[in-house]
């Protein structure tokens, strides 16, 4: 067997193991340490097995550099993959032979490389990773379905007496839907204005952006439109904000209020793994980093991680792959074929 179907026999089994999501993640990084291997390969004389078992430390934090910079990473997320899919790579490689690295067997060996590598990243300059990672597919339509049903089954009257939990339910699933569509920061949110949304052509102003709404939140935001002036015209309030406190009209709605049906889909109220889903289909899109910026109040270290994880997609990380999409484009060039 050689080594890219050493390497491939380790996705199938990865895949049956941990599912197809998760070794659509593996790929990249074990494909980069492929290229690194086979380019070291290409001066030494020995089988690839005997060069897996004999890399030294210096010769595998050489491996990490590389797929930093193949890929351009600027935060450690990737890279703190990177390392386990390494850690899993040998361990599949210890079961298939029994003796392999010592840097992946022996406990010692173990802790000197992970101090080597936490080293390793402080060279690079990565920044930390953020704790907050994308939600996938499947948690996002959960989370929709718990919004949805919320939103579609309120009791108006509820809301109207101001019973407790109705209201911060209601409003927290609509800003849900709202950072699910758009990628929205909690800023964002909380500058909306009622004058911001329209009713009669389904769009929202966000940030100077006029953008449509999914049609079934459409339905559901003039349906909120509604219930929020009988709620001001009740208790005779005032409030220019799309979204308030019901208790407290002038108190900016902190994170409880705006992401309290977030805890029962996933057991916190953390908005950011959200946001980043969503920005990470804006940026499969192509849609220009600044553009989602300005639009989302994300900044550049956010979206740069969000990049990460499409070019990861997409296997751009790979030398290979960069070199073909490179070659693609020179040859587009209008003088090509005359030069």
């Amino acid at each position: 067997m050689d080594f890219i179907h050493e390497i491939k026999e380790f996705l199938d089994v990865i895949k049956k193991e941990k599912g197809e999501a998760t070794t659509n993640t593996y790929k990249s990084k074990i494909y980069a340490f492929y290229e690194f291997v086979s380019l070291e390969l290409r001066e030494l004389d020995v089988t690839y097995i005997y060069f897996l078992n004999v890399m030294n430390k210096d010769k595998l934090l050489q491996g990490v550099e590389y797929y930093v910079k193949a890929g351009n990473l600027k935060s450690r997320a990737a890279v703190d993959v990177y390392f386990s899919v390494l850690g899993n790579f040998y361990k599949f490689l210890s079961i298939k032979y029994g003796k392999t690295n010592d840097y992946f067997q022996d406990n010692i060996k173990k802790e000197e490389f992970k101090e080597a590598f936490e080293k390793k990243i402080k060279e690079l300059g990565l920044r930390e990773s953020d704790t907050q990672e994308p939600i996938g597919r499947e948690v996002a339509e959960k989370i929709l379905e718990e919004c949805n049903k919320i939103i579609d089954g309120i009791d108006i009257e509820k809301i109207l007496s101001k019973e407790k939990g109705v209201y911060s339910n209601y409003i927290s699933s609509l800003i849900t839907k709202l950072v699910l569509a758009y990628g929205l920061k909690n800023d964002a949110i909380r500058k909306l204005k009622i004058k911001d949304y329209n009713d009669q052509l389904n769009d929202l102003i966000i940030n100077n952006y006029r953008v449509h709404l999914p049609d079934g939140l459409a339905m559901q935001m003039k349906k909120y439109k509604e219930i929020r002036k009988r709620f001001l015209e009740k208790y005779k309030i005032e409030s220019k904000r799309l979204f308030f406190d019901d208790y407290d009209i002038n108190k900016e709605l902190d994170n409880t209020k705006m992401y309290i049906v977030l805890k029962k889909v996933m057991g916190n109220m953390q908005a950011g793994g959200v946001a980043k889903y969503a920005i990470i289909q804006l940026l499969r899109e192509d849609i220009p980093a600044y553009i989602i910026s300005d639009f989302t109040n994300y900044k550049e270290d956010v979206l740069d991680y969000c990049q990460e994880q499409v070019d990861a997609e997409r296997g751009l990380s790979l030398l290979s792959e960069k070199s073909r999409i490179l070659d693609s484009a020179l040859r587009k060039n209008e003088l090509f074929d005359v030069m």
